[in-house]
């Protein structure tokens, strides 16, 4: 799907009908296979969160999400990036961090922090994230992931 058809790059409310496919998506993709219990996915964090999203017509059907977060005055972190796996390769994830990134800037980051699994470091990488640190296992999955962060110069 192309940005000519019918989707479209919005900001989503935290719990609204598009922020609950999302949270079935982050839990299909993200924890079901580890047989975490949904509830589990949740933070307390996540109602004060920017939640941005793609979604297509009809039916308003969520193709990707990510979520950003503020961690200091000017440091952000893109958290639970997620793209339908039959939309994936169609740039959908490259356009969520692309306004995620430019949310972050425009609420004054100095720095933008993500934890990302290591199979998908040098996606990040092409949006100028490097890698920090070693590699750890995610506490709540065990697959491995590396912190990446960005500084954005003013």
């Amino acid at each position: 799907m192309s940005k000519t058809t019918s989707d479209q790059l919005k900001f989503i409310e935290h719990g609204s009908e598009e922020y609950s496919q999302a949270a079935q998506l982050r839990y299909r993709l993200f924890y079901q296979e580890h047989d975490i219990p949904f509830e589990l996915i949740f933070d307390p964090q996540e109602e004060q969160d920017l939640h941005l999203a793609i979604t297509a017509s009809p039916a308003n059907r969520l193709l990707a999400y990510g979520r950003l977060g503020q961690n200091s005055f000017n440091e952000f972190q893109i958290y639970q990036m997620v793209v339908v796996p039959e939309y994936q390769g169609h740039r959908l994830g490259m356009r969520l961090v692309q306004g995620l990134l430019e949310a972050a800037i425009e609420r004054g980051a100095n720095l933008v922090i993500l934890n990302a699994r290591v199979t998908k470091m040098q996606f990040y990488q092409k949006f100028g994230f490097k890698p920090v640190g070693e590699v750890f296992a995610s506490s709540m999955t065990g697959v491995p992931h590396i912190k990446m962060q960005k500084e954005i110069l003013r």
